[in-house]
């Protein structure tokens, strides 16, 4: 089963009848899961991996060094909201963004905390349609996709490890 991180905003976002989100382990952030017992932290993680609560954590290092340590999760995305996206792209371990382009101008105020170019320049690496869809495991659409006038692609980039740490 794979794991999807958020902020609490995020999770609260969600409407109650979607959350947790079905088929994957749900984790939600909080500074305010400091409060609670170590023991309770650690005794809601135990067991089998399951999309019928969230799990939580008090940061997303230890909620990573967590996943990291369960056979039974596989891939981890971390799905908002800002500052969890700067915390995952802050940690060198994160090695991909899986990134939906929205093309069509809106007023907004908050900003994707990475710029990303397609000249290959910089830290991270735009890659192939081909390789987005042998990384997802299916074919992702191609192109400009338009759904009720906004317009925006699919992408993905992966962190350049440079010549010395090519795993």
């Amino acid at each position: 089963m794979n794991a999807v991180i958020m902020g609490r905003k995020t999770w609260d976002s969600i409407p109650e009848r979607f959350r947790p989100l079905k088929g994957r382990l749900n984790v939600v952030l909080s500074r305010s899961y400091l409060e609670l017992t170590r023991t309770f932290l650690a005794q809601q993680w135990e067991g089998p991996a399951s999309d019928k609560k969230p799990y939580k954590s008090s940061s997303l290092t230890v909620a990573l060094k967590t996943l990291s340590s369960r056979k039974d999760v596989g891939k981890v995305f971390v799905i908002g909201g800002a500052e969890v996206y700067k915390a995952a792209l802050e940690d060198m371990h994160t090695k991909r963004i899986l990134l939906t382009r929205v093309l069509t101008d809106f007023e907004c105020d908050t900003v994707f905390p990475v710029v990303l170019s397609d000249d290959g320049m910089g830290e991270w690496k735009k890659k192939t349609k081909k390789e987005l869809d042998q990384w997802i495991g299916e074919e992702v659409p191609n192109g400009i996709q338009d759904e009720n006038g906004v317009e925006y692609v699919f992408e993905m980039y992966e962190r350049d490890q440079g010549p010395a740490n090519d795993h």
